[in-house]
């Protein structure tokens, strides 16, 4: 009789677990959208440059450029509610890059929100990677990633506000100056650049 009793209590309180996160998931839109935006500022970055010069000299040049550079991001995103907790998403947008150059770009993120309840507002963590083409002559692929974190405001159960920072590394291919003169692609051997920045935003999920 003891161990029929214990069964029944432990299959009573799986049952109440289970409906309990069958209603917290009950609260959640599967599929999310919306739209960030961003201040960038960049405090460093390093370059790298091996090229053809005009004269017909091969230049191996390294440039640390420190400074403040600020600049805007624009995103749209598109996303995935596994449960309460965790989101994956796909952005897409505008970025820039220090004083280099624009960049359309396009990330994966992943992101973790802390707290039980769907409804109530919540702090939260992202880790986000993703490529894009610059805006120039020639252009060049980049390479994105950032992690930061927030905190998310509910405005309804379909509607939430996150004030998000983070700090954010990119990777890209700055245009070849020697002197007034621009080198082209075909007389490029390398130009990369590594850059170091933190951002300041807000998004609005749908």
């Amino acid at each position: 009789m003891r161990n029929i009793l214990c069964i029944l209590l432990v299959f009573c309180a799986f049952n109440i677990n289970v409906n309990g996160q069958e209603r917290a998931c009950d609260d959640i839109p599967r599929l999310s959208f919306g739209a960030e935006w961003s201040y960038i500022g960049t405090i460093h970055y390093n370059a790298w440059y091996n090229y053809f010069s005009p004269d017909g000299y091969r230049i191996n040049r390294h440039d640390n450029a420190n400074g403040y550079w600020g600049n805007g991001e624009v995103l749209l995103h598109v996303g995935y509610n596994f449960n309460q907790h965790w989101n994956l998403s796909l952005y897409t947008g505008m970025t820039g890059l220090a004083d280099i150059h624009n960049a359309a770009s396009i990330s994966l993120r992943g992101s973790y929100y802390f707290g039980e309840d769907v409804l109530k507002d919540r702090w939260m963590t992202f880790m986000d990677f993703g490529t894009g083409i610059s805006f120039k002559n020639e252009p060049q692929e980049i390479w994105t990633g950032k992690v930061g974190g927030g905190y998310r405001i509910t405005l309804s159960r379909d509607t939430k506000l996150d004030f998000i920072a983070a700090f954010r590394l990119a990777c890209t291919h700055p245009q070849v100056m020697d002197g007034d003169d621009k080198i082209t692609l075909e007389w490029t051997n390398r130009n990369l650049a590594f850059l170091q920045s933190f951002s300041l935003g807000m998004s609005i999920t749908f």
